[in-house]
């Protein structure tokens, strides 16, 4: 009988424009055990550096909370918002404010081993593949609905990225849904509508239009609460305040989930038709909270919308793996990476 090789533990990182995330665990046989965790603010505004050491300080916290040192995992991930390259260099991270910076040399430097550093959703997307809702799937296209949208296309467990780094990045379709200016600076971009931004400025735009609204941010200008209660216009909505308005019937959330899920609908048509993934995986923290709110609307849109879904009915999945999923997907594309 052969004898049987002891696994080693992973360590993925999520770094995101709000919080970093550290994730150390074990992965067998698709399911993970995990063994130690951490999170601390990003603080974007303290600049690269002090980001750096936030993140290695988040990694030590995790490995500490597992009750190991970083020379007993056996990789190291971590993914990062916007386009990376193959040496892990960031072209762009808006909402860091970073352009062309080496992460995954310094950040290899400062914990003194090899990172391997990857684009957040497509890490998130890999983390369902391999240990979520769609391992076992010979496809499945991943559409992260959260302050913005990305998207991310798996094939036979890998990420394609595309010659570029931009494959799968559905937020920017050019989409007929009006010509609001994106984060991108061009106007009309998919994620201007469907995203949290996007119901956000529909919600808005219908209590201008006097749809009552029960969020308190809103509610104020359409006759509802009295103002005071918050003054960001929505900046700062949760997707849970957005799930609990959904629940109460609010008229003017209901509208813009309803605008936001047709939206999506188009974009997923769009990439059903061109390459008809096995499934489809909505993660991200809107569709964590508003999942089973879009999905009536997303089926509708998809048959309407594609020839493919007025045949074949699509399989619309929600992610299993939560706030853990980018860290996991960090950590198996590192292991990946040394295959």
């Amino acid at each position: 009988m052969a004898r049987k090789i002891p696994l080693k533990p992973l360590l993925g990182i999520d770094l995101g424009g709000t919080k970093i995330h550290a994730v150390t665990f074990l992965a067998d046989a698709g399911k993970i055990t995990v063994l130690g965790t951490a999170k601390r603010e990003t603080r974007a505004e303290r600049g690269y550096k002090a980001v750096l050491k936030r993140i290695a300080e988040t990694a030590a916290d995790s490995l500490e909370d597992a009750g190991l040192s970083s020379k007993e995992v056996a990789a190291v991930g971590c993914g990062a918002p916007g386009p990376v390259d193959a040496k892990g260099t960031i072209a762009v991270a808006a909402n860091l404010g970073w352009k062309d910076r080496p992460l995954g040399k310094d950040l290899s430097s400062l914990l003194n081993r090899p990172v391997t550093i990857g684009n957040d959703v497509n890490c998130g997307a890999l983390g369902e593949a391999t240990h979520g809702s769609a391992r076992g799937t010979a496809s499945a296209f991943f559409a992260f609905v959260g302050t913005g949208l990305g998207g991310a296309l798996i094939v036979d467990g890998r990420i394609l990225n595309g010659a570029h780094g931009y494959g799968g990045e559905i937020g920017h379709l050019p989409a007929p849904f009006g010509d609001q200016i994106c984060g991108c600076g061009r106007p009309g971009c998919l994620e201007t509508t469907a995203s949290k931004t996007g119901i956000v400025r529909i919600i808005k735009a219908e209590v201008a239009a006097g749809t009552r609204c029960l969020l308190p941010q809103f509610s104020h200008a359409s006759g509802g609460s009295p103002p005071g209660k918050s003054s960001s216009g929505g900046a700062s909505l949760k997707s849970k305040e957005l799930k609990a308005a959904w629940q109460e019937k609010c008229p003017a959330t209901r509208a813009a989930v309803s605008r936001c899920g047709e939206a999506l609908a188009w974009g997923l048509a769009v990439v059903g038709q061109t390459v008809d993934p096995t499934v489809f995986v909505l993660g991200g923290g809107v569709a964590e909270a508003l999942g089973p709110a879009l999905k009536p609307h997303l089926l509708k849109g998809m048959r309407e919308r594609s020839m493919l879904y007025r045949r074949f009915r699509p399989e619309i999945r929600l992610a299993a793996l939560g706030d853990d999923s980018v860290a996991v997907g960090a950590a198996v594309a590192a292991m990946q990476a040394l295959a």
